[in-house]
C-alpha cells in the first residue's frame, strides 16, 4: 500500500485506540482522536485517507461523527467498528452513503487490516478516475478550442482560394476543352482580358493533372525586378554574384514534378524569353554561377492579355517562344461576353465576404443584381469581386443590398455615341456619380445629401429624374 496514507482512529476508550495504532502503524501513518468533536477539529486541519471510529461514544456517535465529517472531508474512507448491526442509525447511514464500510466487534486485527486496504484501493482508484476524468475535460476542451480553430483556418483557406463558380455555356465549352488537354504534358496558352480568372483555369489544370499531388508555382513574369530576373527563374548557386550568401532554387525548380504558371508572359524581358525558351525545348535550365545545366520536369501554363502576334510583329515578343507557346490555345471570354455567370459570381462573392467581414443575412435586392448584370465589367471577375465587397462593408445589417451601393460607374456608365467624349457629357456623367455617392453616405436622405453637395433638395430630385434615378 502506499505510505503516504494517513488514518484518523476514533475511540474514547485508550486501549482501542493503542489497539488500532498498533493494528496499522506498520503500514500507515497513524492519526488518534479521543471525541467526535476532536476528531472533526483535526479533520479541519488535515485531509486523512480514511476515517476508523467506534459507534458508541458519548457526546457524538460514530455515525453522526462520519455523517458530520461529510461536510468537511467528502472523499475520505469512512468505516465503523460497532457491537450492533441491528442499529437503526447505522443502516440509514450506509443506505445514505454516510458509512462505507461496517466491522462487527470484536474485530481480527488482520480482517481489519484487509478491509481497510480494500477501501482505500477502491479510494485510489475513484481518485485516479477522477483524476483521468479531469484530464480527460481538460484534453477534450483543448481538443475543441484546436478543432474549432481548425474549422475557422479551414473555411479561411476556403475563402481565401478561388473557385470556379459558372453557369455560361462559354465556360462550360473552355472547360470541356481543357479537359482535353489535362492528362497531357502539352503547355497550355490562355489567352483574356485582366481578370478574367486565367490563374484559376492554370489552377484547373494542374488539379486534374497527374502532377495534383506536386507543387503549383504562379509568377508574373512582369514582376520580377530586371536585376533578379535571372536568379528568380532559374536560381542561383552561393557565391554566385555579390550577396549569394546561399544556394537558392528558382521557380522552375520549385515546381519540378509539378506545374508553373507564366501569368502575362507578354511582359517578359527578352533576356528571360531567351532562357524561358531553352527551358521549354530542352527541358533544363541553367542556374546562375552553375557549371552544367540541371534538368527539370515542368508543366507550363501561360497566360497573356496581349496580342503576342502584334507584340511579334513589332520585335518586344520572340516569335520562337510564341511558337513554343501557342500549342494549346484557349481563349477566356470576358465577363461581359458571359452575362449569365454574373449573378452566380456576385451570390459567392456576397456569401465569401459575409463571412469574412462577420455580417449576416446579406442578400441583394433583385434590382442590384440586375444593373450588375447590365454594367460591363471591364476588370471582368476581379472587378466585380471588389465592387461586392464594397457593397459589404457599405451594408446595414439585416437589410438588403439595394443598386444605391453600388459605385457611380456601375450605376450611371458613361452613355455611348458621338457624344460620349465631350465636355458636357463627362461632366454630366461626373455630376450623377457625385449626387449616388451623397445618397449612398447620407443613407438616400436627400436634403441631407443636398446639404452636403450645397444644392436644394429640389435640385437632387429634379437631377435624379433627368439622369433617370429618381427611384
Amino acid at each position: 500500500m502506499n505510505d503516504r496514507h494517513s488514518l484518523l482512529v476514533v475511540d474514547d476508550e485508550a486501549g482501542n485506540l493503542q489497539k488500532l495504532r498498533r493494528t496499522f502503524i506498520n503500514d500507515y501513518e497513524v492519526l488518534e482522536a479521543a471525541s467526535g468533536q476532536e476528531a472533526l477539529d483535526l479533520l479541519r486541519r488535515r485531509e486523512v485517507s480514511a476515517v476508523i471510529t467506534d459507534q458508541r461514544m458519548p457526546s457524538m456517535n460514530g455515525v453522526e461523527l462520519l455523517h458530520r465529517s461529510l461536510g468537511i472531508r467528502p472523499r475520505t474512507v469512512r468505516i465503523i467498528l460497532t457491537g450492533y448491526t441491528e442499529s437503526e442509525d447505522l443502516m440509514d447511514a450506509i443506505n445514505q452513503g454516510h458509512v462505507h464500510r461496517y466491522i462487527t466487534k470484536p474485530w481480527d486485527p488482520r480482517s481489519l487490516r484487509k478491509v481497510v486496504k480494500q477501501e482505500l484501493g477502491r479510494w485510489e482508484l475513484k481518485r485516479e478516475q477522477e483524476r483521468l476524468g479531469r484530464e480527460l475535460h481538460r484534453i477534450n476542451s483543448r481538443l475543441e478550442t484546436e478543432n474549432s480553430k481548425l474549422r475557422e483556418e479551414k473555411q479561411l483557406l476556403e475563402d481565401s482560394r478561388p473557385r470556379l463558380v459558372y453557369r455560361s455555356r462559354a465556360i462550360k465549352t473552355l472547360l470541356g476543352s481543357l479537359d482535353r488537354v489535362v492528362p497531357t504534358r502539352s503547355t497550355v496558352f490562355l489567352q483574356g482580358e485582366t481578370g478574367t480568372g486565367k490563374e484559376l483555369l492554370a489552377r484547373y489544370v494542374h488539379d486534374r493533372s497527374p502532377r495534383a499531388s506536386r507543387a503549383f508555382v504562379p509568377v508574373n513574369c512582369g514582376a520580377v525586378p530586371a536585376d533578379l530576373v535571372e536568379s528568380a527563374f532559374f536560381g542561383h548557386r552561393k557565391g554566385a554574384f555579390t550577396g549569394a550568401t546561399e544556394e537558392k532554387k528558382g521557380y522552375f525548380e520549385l515546381a519540378d514534378g509539378g506545374t508553373i504558371f507564366l501569368d502575362e508572359v507578354g511582359e517578359a524581358p527578352l533576356d528571360l524569353q531567351v532562357k524561358l525558351l531553352r527551358a521549354l525545348q530542352e527541358g533544363e535550365i541553367f542556374p546562375v554561377g552553375a557549371e552544367a545545366p540541371r534538368k527539370i520536369d515542368v508543366r507550363v501554363v501561360a497566360s497573356t492579355n496581349r496580342d503576342l502576334n502584334r507584340e511579334v510583329a513589332e520585335g518586344r515578343f520572340r516569335q520562337d517562344l510564341y511558337f513554343r507557346l501557342n500549342v494549346f490555345t484557349v481563349m477566356v471570354p470576358p465577363l461581359r461576353a458571359r452575362r449569365e455567370d454574373v449573378d452566380e459570381l456576385a451570390r459567392f462573392f456576397l456569401e465569401r465576404s459575409c463571412r469574412r467581414l462577420n455580417k449576416f443575412g446579406c442578400r441583394f435586392e433583385p434590382g442590384t443584381l440586375e444593373v450588375l448584370r447590365g454594367y460591363s465589367w471591364p476588370g471582368n471577375v476581379r472587378e466585380l469581386e471588389n465592387e461586392v465587397e464594397r457593397m459589404v462593408i457599405l451594408a446595414e445589417p439585416d437589410r438588403p443590398i439595394s443598386p444605391s451601393a453600388l459605385s457611380g460607374r456601375i450605376s450611371f456608365p458613361p452613355q455611348s455615341g458621338p457624344a460620349q467624349g465631350s465636355l458636357k457629357q463627362r461632366l454630366a456623367q461626373l455630376e450623377r456619380e457625385l449626387i449616388l455617392e451623397a445618397l449612398r453616405v447620407h443613407d438616400n436622405n436627400r436634403s441631407r445629401a443636398a446639404e452636403a453637395l450645397q444644392v436644394s433638395r429640389q435640385t437632387i430630385i429634379s437631377k435624379l429624374k433627368k439622369y433617370g434615378a429618381a427611384r
